[in-house]
């Protein structure tokens, strides 16, 4: 408050002192210049006078007039002939060839009969001079007299004027700083009381009062200022008890909540919201919601809520930090007040991609297990009814019928099977977990399928270093082989399938590599999926259920490990697993 009583002083008596000061220097300057052209026009009266009196008309004499005069009055004087030509410059050697001056303005304007004064930059003496030019004639002679001085000399005076000025305004400006200190502390003193209690009271401390004896406008200021302490004292008290509710039920939210305006500015926010949105800024109040989201469903939410004033759910998709969409459901609710006057929209954004996954899953999984269960089905169905409606004494025929649909009956049991493991699996429920020997379960799969292994494959087993016991259910790593290697089979008719094991670091590396025919790499994200075949066909000629890489994936995560798979064209596939040893 000091501070901008005493700058409005200081600044009205500087402002006045300059625009004092301002004036008196333009006065001044042009004082100075009108007078400097007069003098120097009355030198050039006279000198034309002079040698017009003397008759001067030979060039000798004109030589001497020039020198003595220029001398005398300490001027540059010049003689031009009524044809411009420059008879006698006293600032030029006689021998140095000047250019005609009938052009120059000085010039032209004397001899058509002007007294004239002209300041212009001169070539001749490379500055900035004024030229005072006057028609001269006499019985020998006719032309233009002219004296020119520099404009420094005018800035010399104009220089001194300025630091006279300068000298004055730094005084004027000393008194104006002592008089206005003198002032605000009169007029402040009072303003300041009142402005300290303010402080305390914006600080939190609603106890403080402000006591003054004054009976005038301060006085009452004073007691109004006191008596809205006490009812913000006891606002605040509410208030902030309300706030910590609120604040403790917002945070307790899974779901994103956020309140915006009739202007779409956020007015109040949860953390997960933030977390919602991947906004980097954790301080959105008062920011516009279009400048921290830009989501279709989320704003047909509130364009719904607006129009109709009532609640609205929608749900939609929304962008990721990962460049991933996640599903969310947007409640919008209006926001009134008692006059049923629109304040704003709340909405709550639930994030349901899990959800979303667990019903596609399961309705994915329905249709594929329906899939998968409707093919030998079908066709043991027809079969049957082929041998039940059909008089067959072929044996060799009915024993084929037979044939196949045992091997549809197997399919069904072995995809039985694979469920079952699966869901195994997927309840984490591991009882036998003892230490196992790695390399042994490997040897035990390899004599179980080589069997299925023709004359053309060779299966090996290569195991790198020694390789410690690992705590495992030797079912579950057995089931992980025989799915890997059986693959490995049957996608290699000729060539070699190598099992490696090695211990790398703090994990276990386990490899299925194989020479066959490989996987195209557009298949490597969803080869561990349910049912998922890269070629459908060939995997059902090969008795495949479709789980076999799906029960491999369950049993890595359940080791808290990793499997990931490569593939080259005429490189063949290899499956790596990584489990974790500690």
């Amino acid at each position: 408050m000091r501070k901008k009583i005493f700058f409005s002083y200081f600044i009205v008596i500087l402002v006045s002192t300059f625009i004092v000061a301002a004036a008196f220097w333009t006065k001044g300057y042009n004082y100075i210049e009108t007078e400097g052209k007069e003098y120097n026009l009355l030198k050039v009266d006279n000198l034309a006078e002079l040698f017009q009196q003397e008759d001067i008309g030979t060039k000798e004499e004109i030589n001497d007039f020039v020198s003595r005069y220029s001398e005398k009055y300490n001027i540059r004087i010049t003689i031009i002939d009524i044809n411009g030509n420059v008879v006698k410059d006293s600032s030029n050697d006689e021998y140095v060839y000047m250019e005609n001056h009938a052009t120059r303005e000085e010039v032209r304007r004397a001899l058509d009969g002007e007294r004239v004064s002209v300041t212009r930059f001169s070539k001749t003496m490379s500055e900035i001079e004024t030229y005072c030019a006057i028609h001269i004639k006499n019985q020998s002679f006719e032309g233009v007299l002219r004296i020119s001085f520099p404009q420094s000399e005018l800035m010399k005076l104009n220089k001194e004027l300025i630091n006279l000025i300068i000298i004055t305004v730094l005084i004027s400006c000393a008194v104006a700083i002592v008089i206005s200190i003198f002032f605000v502390r009169i007029i402040s003193r009072p303003i300041i009381e009142i402005t300290e209690a303010a402080e305390e009271i914006s600080k939190g401390n609603f106890e403080a009062r402000i006591f003054t004896r004054n009976k005038d406008q301060l006085g009452r200021l004073t007691n109004a200022f006191n008596d809205m302490s006490e009812i913000l004292k006891k606002n605040m008290q509410n208030l902030m008890a309300r706030n910590s509710e609120l604040e403790a039920i917002l945070s307790s939210m899974n779901s994103g909540v956020v309140a915006i305006d009739g202007a779409n500015t956020i007015q109040f926010y949860n953390q997960t919201f933030v977390d919602l949105t991947y906004t980097k800024n954790s301080n959105l109040l008062s920011r516009s919601l279009y400048s921290i989201i830009r989501n279709a469903a989320i704003f047909n939410v509130i364009d719904g809520v607006r129009e109709n004033q009532t609640t609205i759910v929608q749900e939609g998709m929304l962008s990721s930090s990962s460049n991933t969409d996640i599903a969310i459901r947007i409640t919008g609710t209006p926001l009134n007040k008692e006059d049923e006057r629109a304040l704003g929209v709340l909405m709550v954004i639930e994030d349901i991609s899990q959800i979303k996954k667990l019903e596609n899953i399961r309705t994915e999984f329905v249709s594929n297990v329906t899939h998968e269960l409707k093919t030998p089905l079908t066709s043991i169905k027809g079969f049957v009814e082929t041998l039940k409606e059909s008089e067959i004494d072929d044996k060799a025929k009915m024993r084929k019928f037979l044939d196949i649909i045992d091997i549809e009956a197997d399919r069904l049991y072995s995809l039985i099977q694979d469920i079952l493991l699966l869901s195994e699996i997927e309840s984490k429920n591991e009882q036998d977990v003892r230490p196992s020997n790695i390399e042994e379960i490997i040897s035990e799969v390899i004599e179980l399928l080589k069997p299925k292994v023709s004359d053309k494959v060779e299966l090996k087993l290569v195991v790198e270093g020694e390789i410690s016991l690992y705590p495992c259910n030797p079912d579950r790593i057995k089931q992980l082989f025989i799915n890997l290697i059986d693959n490995a089979i049957k996608s290699t008719e000729v060539g070699t399938i190598v099992v490696f094991c090695k211990e790398e670091g703090n994990e276990l590396l386990m490899e299925v590599r194989d020479t066959g025919i490989g996987i195209e790499p557009q298949h490597f994200e969803r080869i561990f999926e349910r049912f998922y075949r890269v070629d459908k066909g060939r995997s059902r000629k090969l008795g495949g259920t479709g789980l076999g890489l799906s029960i491999v994936k369950h049993i890595v995560e359940l080791y808290k490990g990793s499997v990931g798979v490569s593939s080259g064209d005429l490189e063949g596939t290899c499956f790596r697993v990584r489990l974790p040893l500690w």
